[in-house]
């Protein structure tokens, strides 16, 4: 199965985690993690807002935004 950015998931649409890019060291990538963007954990696109400038995403209990840039660094499938 091949995996996807989180930036590529529509509203209302849910997947799974696959492993955060980047290592432990990495800033993005970390505060992903500590925010609860996980391996596994059930992820769903909210929303979406004009001009594509932030996604605002539901994982574990919470709701995050996010740009393009951060996205990317997050895989689902």
């Amino acid at each position: 199965m091949t995996a996807l950015s989180l930036w590529q998931l529509v509203v209302g649409e849910s997947k799974r985690i696959a492993p955060v890019c980047g290592g432990t060291t990495d800033t993005a990538g970390q505060r992903l993690v500590d925010i609860g963007f996980r391996e596994g954990q059930q992820i769903t696109c909210a929303l979406q807002s004009g001009f594509r400038a932030i996604h605002v995403y539901e994982v574990r209990g919470a709701t995050h935004s996010s740009h393009q840039q951060s996205a990317n660094f997050v895989r689902i499938c």
